[in-house]
């Protein structure tokens, strides 16, 4: 699955984690009103009203936008253990039971579909052993209560469960139509911005950090209006896929976009100004030295490669723009090299 697919399911996770948090903070302080003040069940009040106040914190540190991973674990739990607790020391007729089925969508809703059946079947065993154990009397019958709550147990969590892989795989739908260019497979604009939005949106240290480590290299085929009209443009197209398919190998697929025509943009984190160069210089070299086989036809074709560093407060625009500026420099000085600042190729030898 794709890293924004990912991103996508997480902020799911955290919205219902946030919205959860809010709400089951609610209902536990008021079970723990309710077991205190009128049920006298003392401990069943205080373990709600403990985990009612965690639940609440939560919720504050999600408006805040400051939800760590431990968070949504610690809910889990605490929804769990209040749940349970107040399933095993309440009588069973007071129907505490019940709470106990929400659990296994809640558990595939925010750790996920395999951490979710994990938690579920673990918490099956305390679960259906108390059940049978509460149920040896004469009102009950232990044996059909067992079975009839595994059926239910389980199959809430077998909806949930098709929800899930259901919203991943469309959400994964949603994804290449919106942020993959459908001809080579490579991200597209759409997707470039969301992750220069995400960017900008980081705390001004990792800003800070980072800047010196981001670069973005803009890659321009050197004369490919020659090639469509020499060849055609189903052999261009070719070209352009199998130009994806050379940056793909030599770098993660996510980091690799292609932002109209003939022109590719590649994002790298990590490295130094020198590195950038390097690398940008070893892709330079790499598609001058391939040779492009398409309908019968051998095609050797070269690049322009610009690279530009990511600056603290650049808008889009301005930073596509620094790159294209050093692209530009590059074809200007006769193609087939790499150009950052005072830096090219003709240069570097």
């Amino acid at each position: 699955m794709t890293t924004q697919t990912n991103f996508l399911l997480l902020e799911t996770r955290d919205t219902l984690h946030k919205w959860l948090s809010l709400t089951s903070s609610g209902l536990m302080f008021f079970f723990c009103f309710l077991n205190i003040a009128l049920l006298d069940q003392i401990t069943i009040g205080m373990v709600d009203g403990i985990f009612g106040a965690l639940s609440l914190y939560f919720f504050a540190a999600a408006q805040q936008k400051k939800i760590e991973k431990w968070h949504r674990f610690a809910l889990i739990f605490s929804l769990t253990v209040t749940t349970f607790s107040a399933f095993y020391l309440a009588d069973l007729r007071a129907g505490s039971i019940y709470w106990l089925l929400l659990l296994p969508p809640l558990y595939c809703l925010l750790a996920g579909a395999k951490q979710g059946l994990v938690f579920t079947i673990v918490l099956s065993f305390p679960v259906l052993t108390m059940l049978f154990l509460k149920s040896a009397t004469e009102n009950y019958l232990p044996y059909r209560s067992v079975l009839n709550f595994v059926l239910a147990y389980f199959f809430s969590y077998a909806i949930c469960y098709l929800y899930e892989t259901q919203y991943a795989k469309s959400s994964l739908l949603l994804y290449k139509m919106a942020f993959q260019d459908p001809l080579t497979g490579a991200q597209n604009r759409h997707a470039l911005k969301v992750f220069f939005d995400g960017f900008n949106k980081q705390s001004e240290d990792s800003f800070q950090t980072a800047q010196e480590e981001t670069r973005l290299l803009i890659l321009d085929i050197d004369h490919f209006k020659s090639v469509n009209d020499e060849f055609g443009h189903d052999v261009g197209d070719q070209v352009l896929v199998e130009i994806a398919e050379l940056l793909q190998y030599c770098i993660p697929s996510h980091n690799v976009y292609r932002i109209g025509g003939e022109e590719f943009l590649i994002v790298l984190n990590d490295h130094s100004a020198t590195q950038a160069f390097d690398f940008a210089e070893s892709i330079r070299k790499s598609v001058e030295n391939t040779v492009f086989r398409t309908h019968q036809q051998n095609i050797k074709i070269t690049v322009s490669i610009g690279i530009a560093q990511l600056k603290k407060g650049q808008t889009f625009r301005e930073f596509l723009r620094a790159a294209d500026k050093n692209l530009y420099s590059a074809k200007n000085k006769g193609r087939n090299l790499v150009h950052y600042g005072s830096m090219s190729i003709t240069e570097a030898i």
